[in-house]
């Protein structure tokens, strides 16, 4: 005989669940304290299509203590750790990690800022009380539109 499965004479009317996010300036804060790297050369490659390519390495070393009394939390390993779990989600990382770097790597190629295309995926990890993020970023001039 199956089990029974117990009525509910009661439902609840509001469900609370936990959830943890970054707050909307968390980004901002860690950047702002951020020590920054951006190193490339002017070695051009070409991409399947012929385009001319230039390449960059970002890394950003942020040092949570360094920024310690600007949030609640403690500037410890664990909130690093969390910290990270929460970048992998966020889909303004890699976003403002292209922006870093665009200014590099349009001076590599040789073109405005504002006419390259990049391609970049951030890596995390983490270093005790230190955030690490790194990418290789990839430029390339976009196609001239046509009329």
């Amino acid at each position: 005989m199956p089990p029974r499965w117990a009525k509910v004479a009661r439902p609840r009317l509001i469900r609370r669940e936990v959830r943890e996010s970054l707050s909307p300036g968390a980004l901002d804060l860690l950047l702002a304290h951020a020590e920054v790297v951006i190193e490339g050369d002017q070695a051009l490659g070409r991409r399947n299509d012929g385009a001319p390519q230039v390449f960059a390495t970002v890394m950003v070393t942020i040092d949570l203590p360094r920024c310690a009394e600007r949030f609640r939390e403690p500037a410890d390993a664990e909130t690093v750790l969390r910290v990270v779990e929460l970048l992998r989600e966020s889909a303004s990382l890699r976003l403002r990690l292209v922006e870093l770097a665009r200014p590099r790597l349009a001076a590599l190629a040789g073109v405005a800022p504002d006419t390259l295309e990049i391609s970049l995926e951030p890596q995390l990890r983490a270093d005790g009380v230190r955030l690490l993020i790194d990418g290789d970023a990839v430029g390339w001039p976009r196609a001239a539109r046509r009329r």
